[in-house]
Formats: structure tokens, C-alpha cells, sequence
């Protein structure tokens, strides 16, 4: 990455910039989802750090600071017991707090299928789902960098919709806007896309420091779009404070410039959410 782009600031102070419901609860909300309606949300990765395999320069939870080695080893992931009593009170209080929750989110503090018990906490989730909030949609969101595991793969293939990030066209800008900390590549990614049942793809754009919308890598990003042809796009800008200092929100004609393009090209739907 380039050495001109430094964290905005530490961790601690993240903390103290952003909502922290999402570090510190297994189940959090329902919150209002500019996408989703009213969500309720799952976080499996425990409270107060970013657990992730990418370091993306936007990323409002700050940079990556846990070390990916010390995942198998002993990083604390909230156990499957634990997971399942916090959705045993979770789902049935959030079923009598409001009249309809439109989703269940399972996002959190990173990458969710990073979980040592990934594929037996997708079947926990669905079947409390059933129990306390039938036909709610349960939506994982992913960056993808791990469908190179057939248990994940087939446990994302259990959720009702799958939501990839994709920001980038060519391993140029992937590494730079996405900084992955894995082996991770687009290529890479796109070869286990081919193994979902299907996809709603979800990119971000950003300018200065980092800019991933000149002509050459927007022509890239719709090329690959091309090739996973997602049920849908949704197209984001930057409305938090980043990881990294330099970056500026991309305007919202843009975005929508942007999508009209990718719409022509490809005939895939695309949402613009600035």
C-alpha cells in the first residue's frame, strides 16, 4: 500500500467516533438499513476488534490491526454455545420490540465467515429464524476472499441472499483499495463466485488518495460485473469517517454515472446508495 495513506486514527478512538453496538453484541439492533429496511444484525467475530481479511482504505471499523495467525490459534471467537444463547434471547425480543424486521444481517465487526464454525452457525441461525422470525431473509455479507473452502462455500449457499464486495476491476486497484491480508485476488475471488448459487454485489468508490473510478479501472469493474453477473449491483460512496486519510467521498453524480453505465453494458439493475 502506499506509504502516503496512514490510519486516520487508532482503534481506541474508533471507539469513540462510531455506533460500537455491532462490536460489543452477538445480536444488535434492528437498525434502519438504507438497503435492507429495518435489520436485525448477527456479529460472530466477538466484541471490540476488527476481525477481517482485508484492510480497505474506506473501511469505517478502522485499519485491520488482529493479526490473521492468531485466528486458529487463539483469538476468541464467541463460542457456539454462547452464539446460540444470545440468539435464543435475541430473535424472540426483537420479534415482540417491532412489527416487521425486513432483514436478518450477518456482517458485524468484519468477515464473518472467518468463524471456525462458520457452516454450524449458518444452520443455528436459520433454524432460530424460523422459530421467532419466519420468512425473514437472512443476508450474509462477504468479501469473498475465502471461496476457495468448500465448507464456506456451501454454508453461504444456505443463506437466503449472498452480498459480495467487489471494488475493483484489476489486481492493481484490489490491492490497493482492499489491501487484502490474505491470498487473495480478483481472480481468485471470481473462480468461487462460479460455486454460489447467486449474488447481489455490493462495490464502493472512493476519490483522492485512492481512486478507483478513472475510465480504465471503471471499464475493468464492469468487465468483471460482467462475468458474475449479480442479481443486482449496489453502488456506494463513502459516508463515514475512513480508515485512511486522503480519501474523499465520491460524488453522487458519479455514482450514478456510473451505474447508468454499468446498466447499459450490462443490463444488470444497479442501486445507487451515496
Amino acid at each position: 500500500m502506499s506509504a502516503k495513506l496512514k490510519p486516520l486514527q487508532t482503534s481506541t478512538e474508533y471507539e469513540a467516533l462510531h455506533l460500537v453496538d455491532r462490536r460489543m453484541e452477538i445480536v444488535y439492533g434492528p437498525h434502519t438499513s438504507r438497503r435492507l429496511g429495518l435489520t436485525l444484525g448477527v456479529n460472530l467475530l466477538g466484541a471490540g476488534q476488527k476481525v477481517c481479511s482485508f484492510d480497505c482504505a474506506y473501511c469505517d471499523l478502522g485499519p485491520t490491526e488482529v493479526r490473521l495467525n492468531r485466528l486458529k490459534n487463539d483469538f476468541p471467537f464467541p463460542s457456539f454455545d454462547e452464539i446460540r444463547m444470545a440468539l435464543e434471547k435475541g430473535f424472540p425480543l426483537a420479534h415482540q420490540s417491532v412489527a416487521k424486521i425486513n432483514a436478518i444481517s450477518i456482517a458485524g465487526n468484519g468477515e464473518p465467515t472467518l468463524h471456525p464454525a462458520f457452516s454450524e452457525v449458518m444452520d443455528l441461525i436459520l433454524k432460530r429464524r424460523d422459530l421467532d422470525l419466519p420468512g425473514t431473509p437472512v443476508i450474509v455479507l462477504t468479501n469473498g476472499a475465502h471461496l476457495d473452502s468448500r465448507k464456506t462455500v456451501e454454508a453461504l449457499n444456505k443463506a437466503d441472499e449472498r452480498m459480495l464486495k467487489f471494488d475493483a476491476g484489476n489486481e492493481r486497484m484490489f490491492k490497493t483499495i482492499n489491501a487484502p491480508l490474505v491470498r487473495a485476488s480478483v481472480s481468485k475471488i471470481l473462480a468461487g463466485v462460479n460455486s454460489l448459487k447467486d449474488v447481489t454485489v455490493q462495490s464502493f468508490f472512493v476519490q483522492g488518495a485512492v481512486d478507483n473510478t478513472s475510465p480504465s479501472d471503471i471499464e475493468d469493474w464492469m468487465e468483471v460485473i460482467g462475468l458474475i453477473k449479480p442479481k443486482a449491483v449496489h453502488l456506494h460512496g463513502m459516508n463515514r469517517v475512513p480508515a485512511l486519510s486522503g480519501l474523499q467521498r465520491c460524488e453522487e453524480d458519479t455514482l450514478y454515472t456510473i451505474a447508468s453505465r454499468l446498466e447499459r453494458r450490462t443490463q444488470i439493475r444497479s442501486l445507487v446508495f451515496p
